[in-house]
């Protein structure tokens, strides 16, 4: 198992939770649909979240000049192309 499925297992846990416990103040039928709408939303927007939060730490740690140069190493062109 790779880091990856233990976060976004962690992650549709998390918004399973947050889901139902907001939408359980509303009714019962609102809190089972927020359990599911935050087990899915939180597996799918969770692994986007930590990268934003990632580079955004590696940002105020070291500077904005590291943290382009991470996004510009991601999404720029590769060598050889």
């Amino acid at each position: 198992m790779n880091l990856i499925e233990p976060i976004i297992l962690g992650e549709a846990v998390l918004g399973g939770v947050v889901g139902a416990t907001l939408g359980f103040s509303a009714g019962v039928l609102w809190g089972l649909g927020g359990l599911l709408a935050g087990v899915v939303l939180g597996a799918l927007v969770g692994p986007f979240v930590f990268l934003f939060l990632g580079l955004l730490f590696i940002t105020l740690r070291y500077g904005p000049r590291r943290g382009w140069g991470l996004v510009r190493e991601l999404f720029g062109p590769r060598p050889g192309n």
